[in-house]
């Protein structure tokens, strides 16, 4: 399996030992429907295992309405193959945006949103580790 994809939206890696999927998206590219669809669809090509991912979005990429309007985990795999999932967004718009599409769109896997990324990296390894997918620190 590769360790990573380029889509047509973001790049995506698989990190921490095999147990994390880093998708961070593009700058100046503005997310539409087809395009985070193709992101969840092409997390087995990195790994069928148990895991983590990490969404990274760059500030202005939120324009189209329309991709709040998609579960993109609950028509995927996600519920089975996801242990937690991290937001990273610096901009309020992402922030707001992503708040209210997670109330619509609530996951069997704990969801939190973060500014800083080293904040998310720490919260997810903490999640690997209860799960045993992760050695402790």
């Amino acid at each position: 399996m590769p360790e990573h994809i380029i889509t047509r939206l973001a790049d995506m890696s698989l990190t921490m030992e095999g147990r994390l999927i880093e998708v961070r998206y593009r700058e100046g590219v503005e997310l539409d429907v087809a395009g985070l669809m193709e992101v969840q669809l092409r997390r087995d090509e990195l790994t069928g295992e148990r895991c983590a991912m990490l969404g990274v979005f760059q500030p202005g990429t939120l324009g189209d309405l329309r991709v709040m309007e998609v579960d993109y985990f609950g028509r995927t795999n996600a519920n089975s193959q996801l242990v937690a999932l991290a937001i990273v967004t610096q901009d309020e718009l992402g922030t707001s945006m992503s708040e209210i599409y997670y109330n619509y769109n609530p996951q069997t896997f704990p969801t939190r949103l973060f500014r800083e990324e080293g904040e998310a990296l720490d919260w997810i390894r903490e999640r690997l580790e209860e799960e045993g997918l992760l050695a402790k620190r």
